[in-house]
């Protein structure tokens, strides 16, 4: 280990030992105590490796001086890395602590997820209501042409209802197959009144197998039917077996059923949806007494009803004021904050929901 020792003690010795050999020299009156001091010290000097550090580098601890405890202490505060070089120099670093330490573990933090809130309830203030929506059925068509092409040339979003073995029946039931138009069988059904029917009539004396057998050869006449509805029938569908097998014939094609409640004893709705059709009654009658006042007054309850209920459905016929008043009428609906939409869109099912 070599030791490092104080430059100026060093010096002083050596100077000691020659002043004392030109002494001895020129005297030879000294103790045998101090020549032997001298060479003690001179061995000393020769025993230490010694290190002579430059000054610049600071002073040097004298280790002999200091007692051991003192230079462990001192090394330990002072960090000289003269004193002590066999290890080289890290930076410090925080020990982990560990339980087996005897310092007792620390639970790990808990990281809190962030707090999602749920979307506030949607209050009935909030919700925009949908646009009151109406629908309009045109009935009785068939029997000319100007029914026919006055019908067609109305927006495709009103349904037409023909009547069965009519001179023009199988026209406009495929002219409106081809628009892509909703139409419907206007199933003849006995009246109140005794009034005729025309062909394919039903009527309330019919036995089952020939009420079936009728409607059925009507359904067949039309192509592109979707539904059914009643022409007149303000006695048969006050019948509850004659409205039973309308339904079972209908729900066999899946076809529905629109109830045209020409009598407040109707029970077709009810059967209809006891039978699992879609269904829907009529509102209003557009067209009972034909002039324009008249039909525009009924325009308008069913507008005011669209808007109560958020829906109403109309029947007219086709008549030139009704076609000539619808026209024009239909093209600014927009004004009125109504929606003109296809029949199907307010039809409800059995459980009492509408399929749009």
């Amino acid at each position: 280990m070599v030791r490092l020792v104080n430059f100026k003690k060093i010096c002083s010795v050596v100077i000691c030992s020659l002043a004392l050999s030109v002494w001895a020299n020129d005297s030879s009156e000294f103790l045998v105590e101090d020549v032997a001091f001298i060479e003690a010290q001179q061995d000393a000097a020769r025993s230490e490796e010694a290190v002579v550090l430059p000054e610049h580098l600071g002073p040097v601890i004298d280790t002999n001086v200091l007692a051991e405890d003192e230079v462990e202490q001192t090394n330990a505060d002072k960090g000289n890395i003269l004193l002590d070089a066999r290890e080289p120099w890290a930076p410090a670093i925080v020990p982990f602590l560990d339980a087996s330490d005897g310092v007792e573990e620390q639970a790990p933090l808990e990281r809190s997820e962030p707090k999602i809130s749920a979307p506030s309830k949607i209050l009935a203030v909030d919700v925009h209501p949908k646009m009151p929506r109406i629908a309009i059925l045109i009935d009785d068509l068939g029997y000319n042409r100007h029914g026919m092409d006055s019908s067609l040339s109305l927006p495709t979003e009103v349904a037409l209802a023909i009547l069965p073995s009519t001179p023009f029946a199988m026209q406009t039931a495929t002219s409106a197959q081809k628009q892509k138009r909703i139409t419907l069988l206007h199933a003849p059904m006995e009246n109140q009144r005794e009034l005729k029917l025309g062909p394919g009539g039903l009527y309330a004396n019919m036995t089952e197998d020939e009420l079936k057998a009728t409607l059925s050869k009507d359904l067949d006449g039309l192509p592109g039917i979707q539904g059914v509805n009643n022409h007149m029938g303000s006695l048969l569908t006050t019948k509850a077996n004659s409205m039973a097998w309308v339904m079972e014939t209908l729900k066999g094609r899946s076809l529905f059923f629109i109830d045209s409640l020409t009598s407040p004893k109707s029970v077709a709705k009810k059967t209809a949806q006891e039978y699992g059709l879609d269904t829907v009654s009529r509102d209003v009658f557009l067209d009972n007494i034909r002039t324009e006042a008249a039909i525009d007054k009924q325009f308008t309850r069913l507008l005011k009803l669209a808007r109560k209920n958020g829906s109403a459905l109309a029947i007219g016929h086709p008549y030139p004021e009704t076609m000539s008043y619808l026209k024009k009428r239909l093209s600014s609906l927009e004004h009125d904050g109504v929606l003109l939409v296809p029949l199907s869109f307010l039809l409800v099912s059995s459980q009492g929901e509408p399929d749009n």
